[in-house]
């Protein structure tokens, strides 16, 4: 028996919707309105972009964020077969990592991002930015409602850090949020009140980072942060710079 896949079960049922808007000639000779067949997909690839265009028209009928995200989460299972295939198509795995990060798979989405990433694919039709900065955004997103929750960001919050020294070069404001974040990790669960850290390291730690954001870009409001570990050092009768 030849097993046939979800996806190209889907594509059966469009090609019948399809054949049964064609009309036939009655029996006089006269003819009924024809609408034309679409072309039919040549191969697998071409049968998923015709299921992911579907897709899009459907989420276009959606007001709701959660909608379109709840469509997502039940139509994913159908496309996971493609998702580690050496084969895939950038242009169909740019779509299948933003549809991961829409619905907080981040583990896959990093694996397609990085394969987005390393063979160069355009971001889907309709975005602005490129593959980096929206990477960089969904992570961050992603680690920050993390960290608040009390889980750990590893390894994708530092794997994203790390690209800032080497070859990513984004636009300052994000890089400083990335700062911002690792000032608040350093701090840990007394980040939101500092004068309760008992130990100089930590607030160290986070005015590095803070500054360091500060740095980058002037308006990323860490100001308060800084004057805030400033006055518990001195509290502590430590210096407000780290000595060697």
């Amino acid at each position: 028996m030849i097993m046939v896949s979800p996806l190209q079960r889907r594509q059966q049922r469009i090609n019948l919707m399809q054949r049964h808007q064609v009309s036939a000639n009655t029996d006089d000779g006269e003819t009924l309105a024809i609408a034309p067949v679409a072309p039919q997909p040549s191969n697998q690839w071409d049968v998923v972009r015709a299921s992911l265009k579907k897709d899009s028209a459907a989420l276009k009928s959606f007001k709701q964020v959660a909608d379109k995200i709840d469509y997502k989460k039940r139509h994913l299972e159908q496309y996971q077969p493609y998702f580690e295939s050496n084969t895939l198509p950038v242009d169909i795995a740019a779509i299948f990592m933003v549809w991961l990060f829409d619905c907080k798979e981040i583990q896959q989405a990093m694996l397609l991002a990085d394969y987005c990433l390393k063979y160069g694919a355009p971001m889907p039709e309709g975005f602005k930015s490129d593959v980096p900065t929206f990477v960089a955004d969904e992570v961050l997103n992603w680690a920050e409602s993390a960290f608040k929750q009390g889980h750990s960001t590893a390894p994708y919050f530092d794997q994203v850090l790390a690209r800032f020294a080497t070859d990513w070069k984004l636009f300052d404001q994000i890089e400083a949020k990335y700062y911002k974040l690792c000032g608040f990790m350093a701090l840990g669960e007394h980040g939101t009140d500092i004068k309760y850290i008992p130990e100089p390291a930590p607030l160290y730690a986070a005015k590095t980072w803070f500054e360091k954001a500060q740095t980058k870009y002037s308006k990323i409001g860490v100001n308060t942060r800084i004057n805030d570990i400033n006055k518990r050092l001195t509290k502590l009768d430590l210096p407000l710079i780290a000595e060697e």
